[in-house]
């Protein structure tokens, strides 16, 4: 391996022990503020591990296709060690900015929906409620006053009907039924 592969290693190493204190301040963070359960705090650790490792593999494979030497290991441990002292409270100050304004976004369109779509949404169908409302009033009104129109009707259907019944005979087939449809009307 030439030294000119050996320096180009060792940047990506510093830079990759950088990423991963990056990406630490990011899950540590995110725990805290999402507020994950005890239980599932070592899922999390072995899935930052695990992203940790490929990340370094990654680029352990594009500096030098793959050769772990010592140095990689002191590059790594270097570039962790000059985030943590220069920048971690920078970008943990940064992700909680960050955060805070997708929440802020978030709160934004929940708004934005509730006052476009939910609260229309509720008007119509207190309006379509009050108008069914009138129009059932209206409705059983008219029914109440056409009832009462009809009763002399009623009355002289009923007394032409006592008249004529005596000398009216149904036939077999149609009496079962009618009396059948009587007897559910009376119900």
């Amino acid at each position: 391996m030439s030294l000119s592969v050996q320096f180009a290693t060792m940047g990506l190493m510093l830079a990759s022990g950088m990423g991963i204190g990056l990406l630490f301040d990011l899950y540590r963070v995110l725990a805290h503020e999402l507020r994950i359960p005890r239980w599932l705090i070592p899922l999390f650790d072995l899935a930052y591990w695990a992203i940790a490792t490929i990340f370094v593999f990654r680029m352990l494979f594009i500096g030098n296709f793959g050769q772990v030497r010592i140095f990689v290991f002191l590059g790594l441990a270097a570039g962790y060690t000059v985030y943590f002292l220069g920048l971690s409270r920078t970008s943990v100050k940064m992700i909680r900015l960050l955060l805070r304004g997708i929440e802020a976004l978030i709160r934004f369109v929940i708004r934005c929906v509730e006052i476009l779509i939910i609260r229309p949404f509720r008007l119509l169908v207190r309006i379509v409620r009050f108008l069914l409302g009138i129009v059932t009033a209206v409705a059983m009104f008219l029914y109440k006053v056409v009832i009462q129109l009809l009763y002399p009707l009623r009355l002289l259907l009923r007394f032409v009907g006592r008249a004529v019944r005596p000398y009216a005979k149904l036939p077999r087939w149609v009496k079962g039924p009618w009396q059948a449809f009587r007897r559910w009307l009376k119900r």
